[in-house]
Order: C-alpha cells, then sequence, then structure tokens
C-alpha cells in the first residue's frame, strides 16, 4: 500500500500543471493577503495642522494611534463621551463628516471614536438612522447606559418569527459585554480570506478531477488493477492521494495568508469582538480571532466535502472533461443560487452542496455574521451549523461512494 501510494503522488504531483496550480496558489496567499492593505485610507493632521492622506501599513499604524484610547472595553462611560463629541461637533458644523466638517476638525474629534460612535447609533438611534445620517436630536449622552440592554432586545428581534428569536437570545446569550475594541483589524482582510478560500476550491477541483477518470480515457486503468486486492488499495491510494494535496497545500496556503495578516495589522485586533467589526447585531459570542478561525475550519470542511464529491464524479464518469465539467458547476452552484434567489428552499439546497460554504458574499464567513435559520419540523438550525453539519455528513458518504463505484466499474469492465 506504501509503494503504491508513494506512486500515486508521484504521478499526480510531478504533472507539471499540477505543480505550477499548486505554486500559484501558494503565492496567491501572499498576494491576497496583503491586497486589503493597499486599500486602507486614512487623514493625518500635523503639527502644523496640515491635513495630509495615509494609506497601507501608514494608514493602519496611524488609525492605532489615534484610537488607543478607546481599546479595551467599550464602556458606558466610553459611548457617553463618543455621544458628547458627537454633539458638539454636530451642533457646531450640522453634520461631523467631509465635505461638511473641516478634515482636520474630522481627524481630530470623530476619526478616533468612530467605532464607538457607530455602534451608538446603530443600538441607541431608531433603527432607520445610520451614523451617517444621524442628528444631534437622535441621540443623546443619557442614552449610554442603555446601550447592551438596548443591544439585546434589538439583536432578538432579528429572528423573523419567535422560534427563530428565542434561538438567537439563546445563541446571543453568551456574547460578552462589555465588547471589546482594539482598532488595526479589517474586515476587507476577512472577505479576501473567503475569497482565497474560492480560489482553492476551484483549483483543487480542476487537479483532483483527472484522479479517476483520466485512467479511465488512456484505458491504464485495466492494466493497473489486476491483483485481488488491487481495486481497493489503488482506490484507497489514489482517494489518500487527493486529500494529501489538497491538506497539505490548505494549510500552507491559509497559514501563509494567516500570518502575513496578522503580522500586517496586529495580533491584538484579533481579540476585538467581532459584534464592533461588523454589523453589531451579530449573533456569536466571537472575537475576530475566533471569526477568522471558524471562516478557516468552515472552509476546510467545506473544500474537503467538495473535493470527496469530486473523486466520486471522477470514479463515474469516462472522461476528465465530463467530471470537470460537473464538479465545477457543483461547486458553483451556491454561487449561482444566491444571486437567483434568497427563498428558504433555495437557501437549504445551498447549505446542502458539498462547497455550501464556499464562496463571497454566500461564505460561511457571511452565514456567521447573519441571523438566516433553517426550519426543520420544530427545530430551528442557524445556518452555518447546517452548513458544517452537512459538510461532515458529506464527506464519509462521498468518500463511500467513490470507493464502492470505482470497485464496481472494476468488476463490469
Amino acid at each position: 500500500m506504501g509503494r503504491l501510494l508513494y506512486l500515486e503522488l508521484k504521478r499526480v504531483v510531478t504533472a507539471r500543471s499540477v505543480w505550477i496550480l499548486l505554486v500559484i496558489l501558494i503565492l496567491l496567499s501572499a498576494v491576497l493577503a496583503y491586497f486589503p492593505v493597499s486599500f486602507e485610507r486614512t487623514y493625518r493632521v500635523d503639527e502644523q495642522g496640515n491635513v495630509s492622506e495615509l494609506s497601507g501599513r501608514d494608514a493602519i499604524a496611524y488609525q492605532k494611534q489615534i484610537e488607543k484610547e478607546n481599546n479595551g472595553e467599550i464602556t458606558e462611560e466610553k459611548i457617553r463621551e463618543a455621544i458628547l463629541v458627537f454633539q458638539e461637533c454636530y451642533r457646531e458644523y450640522g453634520a461631523v463628516f467631509p465635505p461638511d466638517v473641516p478634515k482636520e476638525v474630522y481627524v481630530q474629534k470623530i476619526l478616533p471614536i468612530y467605532p464607538i460612535l457607530k455602534a451608538a447609533a446603530h443600538v441607541l438611534a431608531r433603527e432607520e438612522v445610520s451614523v451617517y445620517t444621524m442628528t444631534d436630536a437622535d441621540i443623546a449622552p443619557d442614552d449610554a447606559p442603555k446601550f447592551y440592554e438596548q443591544y439585546q432586545e434589538r439583536m432578538a428581534f432579528r429572528g423573523k418569527n419567535e422560534a427563530e428569536q428565542e434561538k438567537i437570545r439563546e445563541l446571543n446569550g453568551g456574547v460578552k459585554m462589555p465588547f471589546t475594541y482594539n482598532s488595526g483589524f479589517s474586515m476587507t482582510s476577512l472577505e479576501y480570506l473567503s475569497l482565497y478560500i474560492l480560489l482553492m476550491l476551484l483549483v483543487f477541483i480542476v487537479i483532483i478531477s483527472p484522479i479517476f477518470s483520466a485512467e479511465y480515457q488512456t484505458g491504464a486503468d485495466s492494466i493497473l488493477r489486476c491483483t485481488r486486492y488491487g481495486r481497493i488499495h489503488l482506490a484507497a491510494a489514489k482517494i489518500v492521494t487527493a486529500v494529501l494535496i489538497f491538506a497539505v497545500t490548505f494549510l500552507i496556503g491559509i497559514g501563509s495568508f494567516l500570518l502575513i495578516t496578522n503580522q500586517v495589522y496586529g495580533a491584538k485586533g484579533l481579540e476585538t469582538s467581532v459584534q464592533m467589526l461588523w454589523d453589531i447585531f451579530v449573533i456569536p459570542a466571537l472575537t475576530v480571532g475566533q471569526a477568522q478561525s471558524a471562516a478557516v475550519a468552515a472552509g476546510f470542511l467545506s473544500i474537503f466535502a467538495a473535493v470527496c464529491c469530486t473523486l466520486f464524479l471522477s470514479a463515474r464518469c469516462r472522461n476528465v472533461q465530463d467530471t470537470l465539467k460537473i464538479a465545477l458547476l457543483i461547486v458553483l452552484l451556491p454561487v449561482i443560487l444566491y444571486i437567483v434567489s434568497d427563498a428558504e428552499w433555495v437557501n437549504v439546497i445551498r447549505y446542502l452542496l458539498p462547497s455550501g460554504g464556499v464562496g463571497l458574499s454566500n461564505s460561511f464567513l457571511y452565514e456567521l455574521l447573519g441571523t438566516d435559520f433553517v426550519h426543520a419540523g420544530q427545530a430551528v438550525i442557524w445556518s452555518p451549523c447546517f452548513i458544517i453539519g452537512a459538510a461532515l455528513a458529506e464527506i464519509p458518504l462521498f468518500l463511500a461512494l467513490t470507493v464502492r463505484t470505482y470497485c464496481r466499474r472494476e468488476s463490469t469492465n
């Protein structure tokens, strides 16, 4: 078995197209990890009062500097102070954002408190009001003590019905309050992590599609399997080869991505409550670092399930072209369904597909930050849990179907 596995690994990995794709995938991790940094923009005011624009790592460093006083727990006092600064600025200028406010005023007064001010606007102002449309009449310093109580009330009502609202209360009950904020990290980085996972999926599908079907196509399959146990051993060697290539490349690629991202933005930002990075009405009791880890774990499981599905298709189809076409259709179907419809039954199909946790706006990350549920009789299942459960069930299912299909095909040739 060991010799067979070695030969199969050598056959696949030494193919020029395979190692080129793997090298490109690893290099992409560095490119996509650093890409969000280039989008970072902010303004700086020097000692003479001159305003200049900063970008990239300079913008990240300056943002950390001006927000450092608000790092740590978001207490009622910090919320109250942020609202006071907002009101003073609004009453003087009739606005708090450029171009209605001088840039130097915005940088010195509003920018340092922006994360807290945005959270306060979401929770304390009326539902239709945002931080950009809020006036001094929409919010008051005396509202600060009600911040966390009102957050919990509004969070529950994100559910579409009583059953969902009760589930939200249950899931959201463990959220640590006061929230924690440490400046530096960017939501854009998490979005690019989802993009990288999607690109990894597509590359793995291309690499793995020929595992079985290429040998059917060339006729080499009937020559390779000539012993009584050749079918099982060869099937196992091919499956282990595919899984090893996927797992090792995934770990190297994602490891490189996270190393670069966390180095550039700073590991301290990973301690931020996920509510302070995204929409404050987020269900899970997670930090940004934990959300990042959850997205990686879900990406691994979803790609693993898609790889197993592709192995089954490769064992089933007679040529590589058919395998690749069907596999690509299946793994891209969640993205297509998300664009076409947001009906619950469509979402259920999307979650059930092997690559249900991989995509862009339909990725596991956005499900984690959302409030979508699946109703199964009396049960109410949060969509991220449903996606993980489906992937865990599909991995052994498709592996068993792959072996069965390959062995039965052998016996009928």
